[in-house]
This record gives structure tokens, C-alpha cells and sequence, in this order.
């Protein structure tokens, strides 16, 4: 085996085990969008029900595309549907992602990937911006390819246009860019491009699209509409001194966080080590090539969040153009200087960790957020109710308890009874569209409910809905019995 296989190998190794002990045993995030993902994937490969659409976005009426429900389902197959499922595909995808970067970028860029903080985050969790990154870094190797040879494929086109559009899958705020920037940079470079080219670029673009169509057509133009009511209105985060502070600011530390460690002073130091070797490449190195292709990256979805709704987990799908651009510049630095960088680097995962056991353990064990404390919780309700039929409502302080609804469903796929009723409110399954299709997959339950049971999330703020107005849904006659498992969360036994 070559050196640089074997390199590659072992860093893939230690990226593998300096991100699974996130993952295991359940330490993740299982909350409301967690839930909400988990039912339309189960629905899919339980009802073999085609998604045309995916979770909705911040624009209300529009959604994502359903590639993220696609890409979920494999996972959820594989795993018999345990909510590790996404996490472990993650993980997985981070993976190919580190050996991509060798193998089209550098070494530097695949160290960065597999030690810097937000890469790990990435890929020890699962919801529907993480895959973004996969997508930009795709178009970044094709663009530097481009760039290289100044002229583009018949393949490299088609390429283009199917990864732009599958942008529209993961993260439409960042994608809507790519439609206006790789055709600027292709016509900057003066690419020459037959009708042949763009005839399939266009198609290629439009066939990830088929989905979101189909629904357009069957729901009388929603999302089109939506769109027209959005620009019509007006962004309600209106263009400020203010916003354009926030938005840079944070596509700053977002950037940051993916090239450098998250260590108090260590950060500051790398920052420093990485400011130098910036300087050093622009004094002894002739222009880079690809800063043009870099700069429109950044600049072009920054300034469009200035005047357009931001979050900050748009600037996710930026994060290869930062580790690239790094990868370079250290790259072309003196070794004195960017191997104590890649020290600084390589003390964070272990860093982290150390902070997960011995600071942040607690507060995921304990969470009402989390997966662990939901699983002792269903476990609790099971073992209280024994044989007897029973119902189960469930307070979160988002109101809708789609977490909840997905672990009753994948117990009961794994033998264990449905309850009577479990909704976040009695007579209430609405919200819940797939609901309906996944109870038809059980015998009916026409039993009465012998034992009633509460699950009861502490809410974070006054703004949440308040847990005394849930309990009027109720109108239970007296609590028979409480357990506290958190600060966050108890499980209270009702008459009714």
C-alpha cells in the first residue's frame, strides 16, 4: 500500500473514532425537526408513499426538495429505523467528504475537515442544511477542474447543473445563489459554451426539480405563490447597519469554526499562525488562479444576506470554500508555520471530547432535547403500563411532540403495542399527516385506556407555550404518580 493511502486511511480512522462517541450510546439532539424528518422517511419506506416535497423552509408555504428524505431512507432501512440513523449517515457522508478533499484539494484540506470544530458537528448530527457541504464541495472541485483546463465538459455541465439543484434539497437560501454565480464565473472566465452545453446544463437542472413540480401542478402552484407573497411583502429582516453587522460577523465565525480550533487562546493563535501564512503566500506567491472563483463564493451569498432572510446555518454550505482557500495558503507556507497549525488543529478533538464527558454529558443525558432521557422515558411508560392499554400525551414547549410520535411508531414496528391514543392533545392527530397511513399498518385499537400517561418537557422560556394551558387539554381528575427523570423532564400518571 502507498504512504499516501496509508496517510489517508489512518486519517479517515481518526476522524471515524474522534466523532462516534458523540453518536454513541444515543448522545444526540432528538427534538422537533429530528421527529418531524424521522415520520416522513418511516412513511416512505414503511407506505412506499413517493415524498414530492421535503421539511418546509423559513419562507412560509415553500419547502425544500425531498432529497433529504431520499438520502435518510437507506439509513433508516439499514438501521431498523433507530434515530441514530441520520447521525451514522453523516458520519458517513463527513467521511467521503475528508477523502474527496485528499483526493481532489490537498492533504491540508482533508486534515482540516477531519479535525476543525463545525466538521464535527456536521457529521455527529443529522438535519437538513448538514449535506450542503457535500453539494459546494462537489461544484468546488468542478469549478477548480474548470478553471484549470479554462474550458468545461460535456459531463462537467451536466454535473454542474444537477448539483445546483440539488442544492435546492438541503439549503434553497444558498442554492438560489449558485444559479446566479456559476454562470458569472463560467462567463468571467469566458468558458466557450455550445447550444449543446447549455441546452444539457439547463436540463440537468431542472430534473432534480421533477419532484417539487409535480406538487406545484397537484396543489394549484403553492409554492409558486408563496414565493410571489414573499418578494411582494417584503423580507421582514429588513436591510440595517445592524443586519449587515450580524450577517457578516457571523458568516466570519461561521467560516472560522471550519478551518480553525475552538480553543480559547489556541483559536487566536491559529488565527494568527494562518494570517501569516496568508501573508507569506501573496508576498512570495504568484496570484492564486482561483481567488476570482473564491472571492464571488463568498461575496456574492453574503451581500445577498444583507437584503434576503438569513440564519446561520446557511453559511454551512460555505464551509469547503473557507477549508479550500485555507488548504491553499497554508499549502504554500513555510513548514515552521503551518505545522504548528496543524498541531493547534489536531489537540481540538480531543479537546472536544474531553469536554463532552466531563462538562457536556450531563446536560445530553439529562436534556429534554436529547435522544437518551426519551428513550428512559418510553421505557418507564412501557413497564408501568404492562399488558393494559393505555394513551400517552406529550408536552414539548415547541407544542408539537413529532418526536415523541416517531419513537411510539418505531417501537411499535419493533413489536411493542401502540397506545390507545398519543398526540400532544386527546383527539388530535392533524398535525401529523402521515399519521393516519403508519396506524393502518397496526391491528385497530378499540381498547379504553386503563392507564393515562403525561410526558412533561420543561419549557425554556416564557414565550413557549405555556405548560398550564396544555394541562387544560387534559382535564384529568388527579396525578396517581410522578417520576422525575431531569430538571427538564417528569412523567406524571393521570385519572381521567
Amino acid at each position: 500500500m502507498k504512504r499516501g493511502k496509508k496517510w489517508l486511511i489512518l486519517l479517515l480512522l481518526f476522524a471515524a473514532a474522534t466523532r462516534l462517541p458523540y453518536i454513541f450510546p444515543n448522545t444526540i439532539p432528538f427534538s422537533f425537526d429530528h421527529g418531524k424528518d424521522s415520520i416522513a422517511v418511516l412513511h416512505l419506506i414503511k407506505t412506499y408513499s413517493l415524498k414530492f416535497i421535503g421539511p418546509w423552509t423559513s419562507i412560509p408555504g415553500l419547502f425544500f426538495g425531498p432529497g433529504w428524505y431520499y438520502l435518510l431512507a437507506p439509513a433508516y432501512i439499514i438501521a431498523n429505523g433507530h434515530p441514530l440513523s441520520g447521525p451514522i449517515l453523516m458520519l458517513i457522508l463527513g467521511l467521503i467528504q475528508i477523502w474527496l478533499a485528499y483526493k481532489y484539494l490537498g492533504k491540508e484540506e482533508a486534515i482540516i475537515m477531519a479535525t476543525a470544530p463545525i466538521w464535527i458537528i456536521l457529521s455527529t448530527g443529522a438535519a437538513n442544511p448538514f449535506p450542503m457541504t457535500l453539494i459546494t464541495l462537489l461544484i468546488l472541485i468542478l469549478l477548480k477542474q474548470i478553471e484549470k483546463k479554462r474550458k468545461i465538459s460535456l459531463k462537467q455541465i451536466i454535473y454542474l447543473g444537477l448539483l445546483i439543484s440539488l442544492g435546492f434539497h438541503f439549503s434553497s437560501a444558498l442554492a438560489i445563489f449558485y444559479v446566479v454565480i456559476i454562470p458569472l464565473i463560467l462567463l468571467i472566465r469566458k468558458i466557450k459554451l455550445g447550444i449543446k452545453k447549455i441546452t444539457a446544463g439547463i436540463v440537468a437542472f431542472f430534473v432534480p426539480f421533477i419532484p417539487q413540480l409535480l406538487f406545484e401542478v397537484k396543489n394549484n402552484f403553492l409554492q409558486f405563490k408563496s414565493l410571489i407573497a414573499y418578494f411582494t411583502e417584503g423580507e421582514s429582516q429588513n436591510i440595517t447597519p445592524g443586519k449587515i453587522s450580524v450577517v457578516n460577523q457571523s458568516v466570519l465565525h461561521e467560516l472560522g469554526l471550519g478551518i480553525l480550533p475552538e480553543i480559547g487562546w489556541l483559536y487566536y493563535l491559529a488565527t494568527g499562525l494562518l494570517i501569516t501564512s496568508l501573508i507569506y503566500t501573496l508576498i512570495k506567491k504568484k496570484l492564486w488562479p482561483f481567488w476570482l472563483e473564491i472571492g464571488i463564493l463568498i461575496i456574492v451569498p453574503t451581500i445577498g444576506f444583507w437584503f434576503l432572510h438569513y440564519n446561520v446555518w446557511y453559511v454551512y454550505g460555505l464551509l469547503p470554500i473557507a477549508v479550500a482557500t485555507a488548504g491553499y495558503v497554508l499549502r504554500s507556507a513555510p513548514k515552521l508555520i503551518t505545522i504548528p497549525y496543524f498541531v493547534l488543529l489536531f489537540i481540538f478533538p480531543f479537546y472536544g471530547l474531553y469536554q463532552h464527558y466531563n462538562v457536556s454529558v450531563k446536560t445530553v443525558k439529562n436534556g429534554r432535547s436529547f435522544l437518551p432521557i426519551k428513550m428512559k422515558v418510553l421505557e418507564y411508560v412501557y413497564q408501568q403500563a404492562g399488558n393494559k392499554p393505555f394513551s400517552s400525551y406529550q408536552y414539548t414547549p415547541e407544542i408539537y411532540d413529532y418526536d415523541y410520535q416517531y419513537l411510539y411508531f418505531w417501537q411499535a414496528f419493533k413489536g411493542k403495542p401502540l397506545p390507545v391514543e398519543f398526540s400532544y392533545k386527546p383527539g388530535e392527530i392533524s398535525y401529523v399527516t402521515e399519521k393516519t397511513d403508519l396506524l393502518k399498518k397496526f391491528p385497530k385499537n378499540n381498547n379504553e385506556p386503563e392507564k393515562i400517561f403525561l410526558i412533561i418537557g420543561k419549557p425554556e422560556n416564557k414565550y413557549h407555550y405555556p405548560l398550564n394551558e396544555w394541562l387544560g387539554n387534559i382535564k384529568y381528575k388527579k396525578i396517581v404518580n410522578k417520576k422525575v427523570f431531569s430538571e427538564e423532564v417528569e412523567v406524571w400518571e393521570v385519572k381521567i
